[in-house]
């Protein structure tokens, strides 16, 4: 069975202080996209009961095998449930260390795999709850739709279109990663304190698009793009795409632009702005996807 683990992007970012046990509180729009990895999982019918065989193809994925999400995946399920041998392709094609969760999402779709194809019966509930033990952001990727994050990721409220005021089949997305690393435990010692500004999630449904940025930000845009030029020229390229609204995800490195659809055909002006972007950031060397948020 072949899965597609997508990456997110954080629609404004509020950091509200950190917590007894380290963590920090935050407040944010998850949003999926259409920029996905590619993950084949099959149950072997001979084998070892308990063995997982991992092949990575595409983007090098680092560090130790050990720490991979789909193998911490398979190991909390194994802990409860004795598993066939499972093999496993991930073509990986979300860049890596990027804000885009795309670590995240492959561990959450493991435990989603391993739960349809052995037929555990899992409901999406106790999912979160196990893909919580992999990372804050896992339990996002369960359901994976949009919706409002608080806590440190853990507490996911679904929304609609009304919420945002827009269908997200009516806006494209451009992602530029701009090919550097942010250390997301140094960006967080870069904040001035907790964030100062809330966000007016509510006011999205009554503010055009190109009017956001005055209602929604990312506490992390400033001071990380100030320390890494490569994000603010990758900001700056969002801008003269012509994006109506541009912002960087996460902690970063990672930066995105949205655009309405119809809008974009009404104006070839766009479109060729775009393909011009395009054209640049791969000439940086940056990695880029354009395409259809939902």
């Amino acid at each position: 069975m072949i899965y597609f683990p997508s990456a997110k992007i954080n629609l404004g970012l509020r950091i509200l202080g950190q917590r007894d046990d380290g963590y920090h509180n935050i407040e944010s729009v998850f949003l999926p996209t259409n920029w996905c990895d590619v993950l084949e999982v099959n149950v072997l019918d001979k084998g070892e009961m308990g063995l997982l065989n991992l092949n990575c193809t595409g983007i090098e994925v680092g560090g130790n095998s050990r720490d991979n999400t789909i193998v911490r995946a398979h190991k909390i399920i194994s802990e409860t449930f004795e598993l066939p041998p499972i093999k496993v392709n991930l073509l990986k094609v979300i860049p890596t260390g990027a804000g885009l969760g795309g670590g995240s999402a492959d561990g959450s779709f493991m435990l989603k795999a391993i739960n349809e194809l052995c037929d555990l019966g899992i409901s999406n509930t106790e999912l979160k709850k196990f893909a919580s033990k992999i990372g804050s952001d896992c339990p996002f990727f369960i359901d994976n739709v949009p919706a409002l994050v608080t806590g440190i990721g853990d507490e996911i409220q679904p929304l609609n279109q009304n919420h945002l005021g827009l269908s997200l089949h009516d806006i494209k997305i451009l992602i530029i990663h701009p090919g550097i690393h942010v250390n997301t435990s140094q960006a967080f010692s870069w904040l001035d304190g907790k964030s100062k500004k809330s966000l007016d999630y509510s006011a999205l449904s009554k503010t055009p698009i190109e009017r956001w940025g005055g209602v929604i930000n990312n506490d992390f845009t400033i001071p990380v793009s100030k320390r890494h030029p490569e994000i603010s020229q990758a900001l700056e390229m969002l801008k003269e795409a012509g994006a109506e609204y541009y912002q960087m995800t996460g902690s970063g490195a990672s930066v995105f632009g949205l655009f309405s659809t119809k809008k974009a055909q009404k104006s070839k002006g766009i479109a060729l702005k775009v393909q011009k972007t395009l054209e640049n950031a791969s000439k940086q060397g940056f990695k880029t996807y354009f395409g259809a948020l939902a």
